[in-house]
């Protein structure tokens, strides 16, 4: 997702380590996780309305089923 390396994430944690100290390190960490994980359920819950609203499940659906048709047609040939 964040492409970062094993080395990247030491260097982050020694620098929160350094800047918030050994005691607010884990409870900044498990707040950053719970934000994080609340703004993907929030993405995910409206990514969900919107293709309710708007049918794109519907949509799609009929797209793919063309596609699947022709490619029925043009293999028969």
């Amino acid at each position: 997702m964040f492409d970062i390396g094993f080395f990247e994430l030491l260097l982050v944690l020694l620098v929160g380590l350094v800047v918030l100290g050994p005691k607010r390190l884990p409870e900044a960490i498990r707040s950053i996780s719970r934000s994080l994980l609340w703004l993907k359920k929030q993405a995910n819950r409206s990514k969900q309305e919107i293709g309710k609203a708007f049918g794109l499940n519907e949509i799609y659906q009929d797209s793919r089923n063309e596609e699947i048709l022709k490619d029925l047609k043009d293999s028969n040939k």
